[in-house]
């Protein structure tokens, strides 16, 4: 599964936007406010329509709601405008699809008849796994910003496969309780069989894959941990909670993703995780991570899920130096070249960041510098006493900020008794 366009009508911030989309890994950027997050939740109801074709109770469609509608600023009033608009292409089960879902007013729900040629190729898969044949489900799934710490309140493990591989896929919710116990049950089937089932070996692979330093993942069941644990490549063990948010953040994605192909896909055995197709969206793809897991996090995701199509956003310039040509789509202005490109040369000709080199403190210091030597140039014989009483003042203003640079504030104090000496001459 693939989508190749999204075209977006009335929603969020866009009053229109047309995007296409790289088959096998896309990074969105942009300043904050320019519709990263929109991009993403605009996909999300689009590849949601789906759902419609899976009557499964743990599965729903994602819907246009309210806050979705885009709105026109008066004077004394505001206008929601209409219809709002989510039209797809893409590839399903091998074939070229075009769908749409729209809402033409406030009292109005989210239509669903253009869109029955996505449901209905998803009815039919589902209509042939109950028949029991194999059929290769695409995984969807979509990670928010709020994805570690806003957790689902439903636990309860489905009894269908689609039911499990689906559930919660396109909320803004974590699955982690749902996982975690699934988890728990397998690794106790497995100790009470001596015999790991392929299911857990896949995750593991997964998550050992795509987590620097991971030897591997198990579920403790002291009465004291009662958690996953990773065990890192040193043999030292650290339970899930004791992690870092970049660890725990990354572990329960990579995990997640891994569970769903196993889940929906068990006739693929060992090679669920590179073999099942589908679409996968993160919010801040780099969130907690340390620069050197932005600098894998990239590759290491591609050789996991080789089928999956990532779609995901991003603020570093570390993920958007790992891309190819054509992953990078940039929604306020032209596209810079970036690949093999230097950091700087990312953040200041991709991303619009002025003199990356220097730090702000920096930037302004050497601002200061220059103002405060146009002002001694201004200071002569010719100048009033109050315009020059008024310019001393503003090189005291200048001068604060090299005060910790005790050599370059007495050169500057130097320049300016210089120059103080020559008007009095004059």
């Amino acid at each position: 599964m693939i989508i190749n366009r999204l075209k977006l009508k009335n929603f969020r911030g866009f009053e229109e936007l047309s995007v296409e989309f790289h088959p096998d890994f896309n990074v969105v950027i942009g300043i904050n406010r320019s519709g990263k997050t929109s991009l993403l939740e605009g996909l999300r109801i689009g590849l949601g329509s789906f759902f419609l074709g899976i009557d499964e109770q743990e599965v729903r469609s994602p819907l246009i709601r309210d806050n979705d509608i885009h709105f026109v600023t008066y004077e004394h009033s505001r206008e929601f405008q209409f219809p709002v608009c989510i039209e797809c292409e893409g590839i399903v089960d091998g074939k070229h699809v075009h769908w749409l879902r729209e809402r033409h007013g406030k009292k109005k729900g989210t239509t669903f008849k253009d869109a029955r040629s996505i449901s209905g190729i998803a009815k039919y898969l589902q209509f042939r796994v109950r028949l029991g044949e194999e059929s290769d489900m695409p995984v969807l799934a979509y990670y928010a910003t709020n994805r570690l710490w806003q957790e689902s309140k439903k636990s309860g493990i489905s009894e269908t496969k689609l039911g499990r591989g689906y559930y919660n896929g396109f909320e803004a919710t974590s699955n982690n309780a749902f996982f975690l116990k699934w988890f728990q049950e397998k690794e106790r089937t497995a100790i009470q069989r001596k015999k790991e089932a392929f299911e857990l070996d896949v995750i593991k692979k997964a998550v050992s894959q795509c987590v620097s330093g991971c030897e591997t993942i198990f579920f403790d069941f002291d009465e004291k941990v009662q958690t996953i644990v990773l065990r890192n490549i040193n043999g030292k063990e650290f339970p899930f909670n004791f992690l870092s948010d970049g660890e725990r953040n990354l572990l329960a994605m990579v995990a997640d993703i891994a569970f769903r192909c196993v889940t929906l896909n068990p006739h693929l055995g060992k090679k669920s995780i590179s073999m099942s197709p589908g679409i996968v969206l993160i919010d801040e793809l780099d969130l907690h991570l340390h620069p050197s897991w932005q600098k894998t996090i990239v590759s290491n995701l591609k050789k996991t899920f080789p089928q999956i199509q990532f779609i995901t956003t991003t603020h570093s310039p570390f993920i958007i130096q790992e891309l190819d040509d054509g992953e990078l789509i940039k929604l306020d202005g032209e596209i810079s070249e970036y690949t093999d490109q230097s950091l700087e040369d990312i953040a200041e000709n991709v991303q619009g960041v002025e003199n990356p080199q220097w730090s702000m403190k920096r930037k302004k210091m050497y601002e200061a510098a220059k103002e405060y030597y146009q002002t001694l140039e201004k200071m002569n014989k010719d100048t009033a006493s109050k315009e020059l009483e008024r310019l001393r003042n503003r090189l005291d203003e200048l001068s604060k900020p090299f005060a910790k640079n005790l050599a370059y504030h007495a050169f500057l104090e130097q320049k300016r008794l210089v120059r103080e000496s020559e008007i009095k001459k004059t």
